[in-house]
């Protein structure tokens, strides 16, 4: 994408930010519910915490894959991996965002937080690398009007970016490195090159595999908007949130066999499905749905994927 030389007009500024709020509002109730949720405040120990995630997707550790769900712990060395048109929300120890697109590939690998001491700001120090994908990242206000500080890096394959308290787009893949600033700043640093600081609105940096480097320009109004959608949860596509009420029933089948069979085949796809008996019966469900859309967007999903042997099942509450 070219980057634009052109200076950066407060009104464009405006707009940057009025596209963040704009972007938060398309999540409406998915985003209210992720802050409010049980992981939001138990995230405040010292791991990252999934608060929200649109199937389907997955959490890798010590060579094992499973499906990710609300409410887990991404801890060091975990890679954090999303298929195509998932996405994944977590939240840092010291209470700032990450959003992760579709087929993206993210792992922390340092993550440490500081206290002076009791009721006393907390200083978050963190090494992250953006395999593959598209990620956001976002500082809370209350963490920022607590005092708190961090000292946190942003692998890409190029590049490493300096995170100094704002609000950032980022994407690698085997073509090219890019950032994008939506507030705050960020410097851009490569080896045996000076470092690139990002201070406006849509400042924007992208490298291209086998190409000249180019100076940071301006990213366009089109181009921002299409950053902020490439990591927003889309409501009714399949969003878990921990305490989601919503859930898919993918089958109710006679023998434990079965049911397990099913299990296995739902969890390797990325669908954190479980088994609870009824009555004479063995229930696959997956629980936790943000909404009925959410739950039965993920059913018709799997109904239309032979592979996963999903012939009936219905949508239902969670008391249901």
């Amino acid at each position: 994408m070219p980057a634009k030389t052109a200076a950066f007009s407060t009104t464009t500024a405006q707009r940057v930010k009025r596209m963040g709020i704009a972007s938060l509002a398309t999540a409406g109730l998915i985003s209210a519910l992720a802050a409010l949720s049980p992981s939001a405040h138990a995230a405040a120990a010292k791991d990252a915490v999934i608060e929200a995630v649109q199937l389907p997707a997955w959490v890798e550790r010590n060579g094992q894959r499973r499906p990710a769900q609300p409410g887990d712990k991404l801890l060091v060395n975990d890679t954090a991996v999303t298929a195509e048109t998932s996405r994944m929300l977590l939240r840092l120890p010291d209470r700032s965002t990450i959003k992760l697109g579709e087929k993206t590939e993210f792992r922390i690998e340092t993550l440490a937080t500081k206290q002076k001491g009791v009721a006393q700001p907390t200083h978050t120090q963190s090494a992250l690398r953006l395999i593959t994908g598209v990620f956001r990242y976002a500082t809370d206000y209350t963490s920022k009007a607590l005092g708190n500080t961090r000292d946190i890096s942003l692998q890409l394959t190029t590049a490493t970016v300096g995170i100094r308290g704002t609000d950032f787009w980022s994407m690698t893949d085997a073509e090219h490195d890019a950032v994008c600033l939506f507030e705050g700043s960020v410097a851009v640093q490569r080896e045996s090159h000076e470092d690139i600081l990002l201070d406006k609105p849509g400042a924007f940096w992208v490298i291209r595999n086998n190409q000249p480097e180019q100076a940071a320009g301006q990213a366009s109004p089109e181009a921002l908007q299409k950053f902020i959608a490439q990591a927003e949860l889309k409501p009714g596509s399949g969003v878990l949130l921990e305490g989601g009420r919503w859930r898919t029933v993918a089958g109710l089948l006679p023998t434990a066999r079965e049911a397990a069979e099913m299990r296995s085949r739902l969890q390797a796809a990325g669908y954190p499905a479980d088994v609870r008996r009824k009555l004479d019966r063995f229930e696959v469900r997956i629980n936790e749905f943000a909404t009925e859309a959410d739950a039965q967007a993920v059913l018709e999903r799997l109904q239309g994927d032979a592979s996963m042997g999903v012939i009936a099942g219905r949508v239902a509450l969670a008391a249901q």
